[in-house]
């Protein structure tokens, strides 16, 4: 049984929702936290090149840490950004998990980096903690011009994207 965290009655095991109040159910360590200051920094320009081809790969390099990501559009037109679901197992194209991902506010499905023809666009999938590129927070599902040296911030994780040739 699964006690609900509101009114402290006994729900079934599986119930998301609480059956007698309403409140949710979720496992708060694999739900989203949700922040409250995420919209803490102005906007600025960024005036690296928008041209991405077929000869170069996304370098994603996650702030205060030593990896680096790599992609190659050239088998996949979208990178999913986000954190493994421990229910259902499906996970992101990048998983952000081993960044605290979860403390840091980022959703399972938190963004798309889409390839359209010779660009990528930026887009936020509605995510409750918002998606921000060079500081400006993205209207969830419409998307944003991607250039190189772009910075992107999922809730307080933040990365730096760059184009390399291959």
């Amino acid at each position: 049984m699964t006690v609900c965290p509101n009114c402290q009655r006994e729900n079934h095991e599986a119930a998301k929702i609480c059956a007698f109040c309403g409140a949710p159910l979720d496992n708060k360590e694999t739900s989203t936290r949700t922040l409250k200051d995420t919209d803490f920094e102005e906007g600025r320009p960024q005036w690296g090149t928008a041209r991405f081809n077929d000869r170069m790969y996304l370098s994603i390099n996650i702030r205060d840490a030593e990896d680096r990501h790599i992609f190659y559009f050239d088998e996949f037109d979208e990178l999913t950004l986000g954190r493994t679901d421990p229910e259902t197992g499906d996970a992101p194209d990048l998983d952000l998990e081993g960044y605290d991902a979860t403390e840091k506010g980022v959703s399972r499905r938190h963004a798309l980096i889409i390839r359209r023809d010779t660009s990528l666009n930026l887009l936020d999938m509605n995510s409750p903690n918002g998606t921000f590129l060079n500081g400006q927070r993205l209207v969830p599902n419409q998307p944003r011009l991607l250039r190189d040296g772009d910075e992107i911030r999922l809730g307080h994780l933040v990365m730096r994207i760059l184009f390399a040739r291959a």
